[in-house]
């Protein structure tokens, strides 16, 4: 009898040094995979969102090519270019006061 219950504080000795680690962690894996899981999440909604930005500039750049008149355009608007014959006036509104 006395062999059994040293064989048997063995095996409960073994399950504990097997089994309480895991069960201790696993709260903190739990966390982890949250975190995890919602940061993947946010880089999935950036990704989205950089994909429709890029195909916005693949448009754009599609416009440019066919449409001389598009690149004129932003040529003008963003870049305040003119022709070379042409004479530019900048007018500045007075301020009103309510």
């Amino acid at each position: 009898m006395h062999w059994f219950n040293r064989i048997l504080l063995a095996a409960l000795l073994a399950c504990a040094v097997a089994f309480l680690p895991q069960h201790v962690y696993r709260g903190a894996d739990s966390q982890d995979l949250a975190r995890v899981l919602r940061e993947q999440a946010a880089l999935e909604r950036e990704n989205a969102a950089l994909r429709e930005d890029i195909a916005r500039l693949h448009a754009e750049v599609a416009a440019l090519r066919k449409d001389p008149r598009e690149l004129e355009r932003i040529a003008r608007q963003d870049l305040n270019l003119i022709k070379p014959d042409e004479v530019v006036f900048e007018l500045q509104r007075p301020k009103t006061t309510p």
